[in-house]
């Protein structure tokens, strides 16, 4: 008897317990299972693409010798600021000098050759003058009869010579000038060759680097020995990063870059891209492109060689609805699908199936016109050049598309479908100005980035504490939260993250 009670009692103990479990269970417990949730925020999302690389100078000039000798003067050190044109170092000019000195006597010594080759051009020319005469003289008398043929003939083989000895003294003065030239080519070599020997600074700069000391002798045979390096302006530096084949993509001149340093930690730095360079580096079959960011450095905290690590903006929205990638990722699998009310419907993201993109073919195209016009600053003539080359670009396209459907094709390069901000874009050319088109660029490359949105899901917990599935459209992720854009959504709704059992 007395065991039966106990029975009794230990029964409706573990029917208390059960009970209590059941009604005083957590809300977010369904069959069994935990159902953890997130709430949408509105937030900023940036997406970036880590890259890392060596800070370095804009411009840095490597300042070197054309001269061999040894080091006499040394007027310049390690973060020395140099004016272009300074003395900077000098070469022992001892024998560059004497190089001077010989020149000079060669030079000299061509002058007196001139000078003597000259004078024999008078002489020749004096003894012409006197032979002419002569044969003048002879050829009177010959008609006379009292000069013999002889003698004529003596006074005429005399005048040729001295005719001979003339071109052979100009051509003299000819050879003696070439060798004055030469020597004077020679003296102003050497010139150079000493004035090289005071090494100067090319640009205003800071001496990053010194390579040489007093008394050092430098060999300058096939490649000019570097002396120093010399960094432009410090106050602004740039950062050559290297960044993936996969993200290269995504990379545009102008986008803005954040960047930190070991040496400064916590503090984070400013940027923006000027170059994506076009040759690939391959390392173990990994391509990476050159990507060079420059930013200003006005305090010269960020000193040459350090290491920049750095998140380029490749793109940015602000104020948006946003739902923790956990969330996209969920999917009821094995026990959790028995929760499972509902399924997803299409995307709600605002568009119509068969919809047109330019809302008709004269109000889209006067209404887009508008906004260009406003974001361009586009003249009333302009516009109505640009209304004029939009409709002859649609018409030809409408030409195309009936052609190739007769044609029994689809109308379209490769069958696909028109490019038409392409299109916009070229027939504006010839309407908008240089400043314009880029502002055009930058426009469409903002809505072309707006509109790349992909299909997703997100589950909601429903009110019988099931689960249904919801349809959105995933737009700009930060690789924490992404941005939702159409559906039902508000701020403050919880969407689904996890589905666990609960600790036992």
């Amino acid at each position: 008897m007395v065991q039966r009670i106990v029975f009794i009692l230990v029964g409706l103990a573990v029917l208390v317990v059960a009970g209590g479990f059941f009604f005083l269970r957590e809300p977010g417990q369904a069959g069994g299972l935990r159902i953890e949730t997130a709430e949408l925020e509105q937030r900023d999302i940036a997406r970036v693409v880590s890259a890392s690389g060596s800070i370095a100078p804009l411009i840095t000039v490597e300042v070197g010798s054309q001269l061999s000798g040894q080091i006499l003067e040394l007027n310049a050190d390690f973060n020395d600021e140099v004016e272009a044109g300074q003395l900077i170092a000098r070469i022992d000019p001892q024998t560059f000098e004497t190089r001077v000195s010989e020149a000079q006597a060669s030079r000299e010594v061509a002058a007196a050759q001139v000078s003597v080759a000259e004078a024999n051009l008078t002489r020749a020319r004096a003894d012409q003058r006197e032979a002419e005469r002569a044969f003048q003289r002879a050829a009177e008398l010959l008609e006379r009869g009292t000069f013999s043929q002889a003698q004529y003939d003596s006074a005429e083989t005399v005048l040729e010579n001295a005719r001979a000895n003339v071109q052979v003294a100009q051509a003299n003065i000819r050879n003696a000038r070439a060798a004055l030239q030469q020597r004077t080519a020679s003296l102003n070599s050497a010139r150079v060759d000493l004035e090289r020997t005071f090494i100067r600074s090319p640009i205003s700069g800071v001496v990053i680097d010194r390579q040489i000391d007093v008394g050092q002798t430098v060999a300058a045979s096939f490649n000019a020995p570097v002396l120093f390096i010399i960094a432009q302006d410090l106050a602004r530096i740039q950062i050559e990063a290297q960044v993936d084949e996969s993200d290269i993509g995504r990379i545009a001149v102008g986008q803005v870059v954040s960047f930190d340093v070991d040496a400064f930690p916590g503090e984070t730095f400013e940027g923006a891209v000027s170059q994506v360079r076009l040759a690939a580096d391959t390392a173990n079959n990994v391509v990476t492109y050159t990507v060079v960011i420059q930013a200003d450095n006005p305090r010269g905290q960020l000193l040459p060689g350090m290491t920049a690590n750095a998140e380029i903006v490749t793109g940015r929205v602000e104020g948006v609805l946003a739902a923790p990638n956990s969330a996209l990722r969920f999917r009821p699998r094995g026990a959790v699908e028995t929760l499972v009310a509902e399924r997803a419907s299409e995307p709600e993201d605002g568009r119509r199936r068969g919809g047109g993109q330019g809302g008709g073919r004269g109000g889209g195209v006067d209404a887009m016109l508008d906004r260009l016009g406003e974001e361009l600053e586009m003249t009333e003539a302009q516009k109505d050049e640009a209304r004029e080359a939009i409709g002859q670009a649609f018409a030809r396209l409408r030409a195309r598309a009936q052609s190739g459907a007769q044609g029994g094709g689809a109308g379209m390069p490769g069958g696909g479908r028109p490019d038409v901000q392409g299109l916009i874009r070229q027939a504006l050319e010839r309407v908008l100005t240089a400043e314009q088109a880029a502002r055009l660029d930058a426009v469409m490359g903002a809505r072309a980035n707006a509109e790349r949105a992909q299909p997703g899901t997100l589950w909601v917990r429903t009110g019988d504490g099931r689960l249904a599935e919801r349809a959105v459209r995933v737009g700009l992720s930060d690789g924490q939260f992404s941005e939702l854009r159409g559906g039902a959504f508000q701020p403050g709704d919880a969407v689904v993250v996890r589905v666990t059992a609960p600790a036992e």
